[in-house]
């Protein structure tokens, strides 16, 4: 609508504007709009679906940051997407519990797990938690600590370190070894000697020691990761499950 005293420049202005949406009516069912960027969510189906540590207890912050550690850990993710397993949820055994180590109810409804040293002065060293962990998920299979249960054990303690090396940037020592250089840089949730059944070590290594030394020291982390005899026993006999 043009008012009357228009000038020729206004209606030449409007007649533009007339012709521009004429234009974009023409030219919009060819337009194809941008998708909007949906963020895909991580796997979430193979996982501890709930955390749960007791607040009663010194530090709960850092016994929750270990389970989130737990959960989060790559190797661990990998043997629980690879064999479909979903735990309901994954809490700190009371160390009360003197005799237990962890247990498994209702093949993986609940997995308790000790996370606190005997005299409740630290936490227990992360591969020490983490072999428990590997016991209990081991029952989501087989509930007896029979032969099938112990060959299936000793193979999850070997794919949570050859399913996980890489994607930590690791380092391969020998056939049946390796080495995470993440390991040197954990907090202080690690730091405390290690405890595990009736022996004792101390903790990380000295980046600056020369060669020969570093290799030592990666070997021995190495042979901390893997599962003995002893363990395997220790654990047979601290099993709540």
């Amino acid at each position: 609508m043009l008012l009357m005293g228009s000038t020729a420049a206004q209606i030449a202005k409007v007649n533009d504007m007339d012709k521009m949406r004429e234009e974009q009516k023409r030219l919009s069912p060819h337009i194809k709009l941008k998708k909007p960027v949906i963020r895909q969510r991580v796997e979430t189906k193979y996982t501890f679906h709930k955390l749960s540590v007791i607040n009663e207890f010194p530090f709960p912050d850092k016994a929750y940051r270990l389970l989130e550690r737990l959960r989060d850990d790559r190797g661990i993710q990998a043997i629980m997407k690879d064999r479909q397993w979903s735990v309901g949820e994954l809490i700190e055994l009371t160390p009360f519990e003197a005799s237990i180590l962890g247990y498994n109810r209702n093949a993986g409804q609940l997995i308790a797990v000790r996370l606190r040293t005997d005299d409740l002065s630290g936490f227990r060293h992360y591969d020490s938690i983490r072999k428990v962990l590997l016991h209990e998920l081991t029952h989501n299979v087989w509930q007896e600590h029979d032969d099938r249960f112990h060959a299936l054990n000793r193979q999850l303690n070997k794919d949570v370190i050859s399913l996980d090396w890489t994607a930590h940037g690791g380092h391969t020592l020998d056939h049946n070894s390796y080495y995470n250089p993440q390991d040197e840089e954990d907090d202080d949730i690690d730091h405390p000697s290690y405890e595990a059944g009736v022996y004792r070590l101390g903790g990380t290594s000295d980046k600056k020691s020369d060669d020969i030394e570093s290799r030592r020291a990666q070997l021995a982390r190495a042979a901390i990761s893997r599962l003995t005899k002893k363990e395997e026993k220790e654990m047979d006999e601290g099993c709540g499950s």
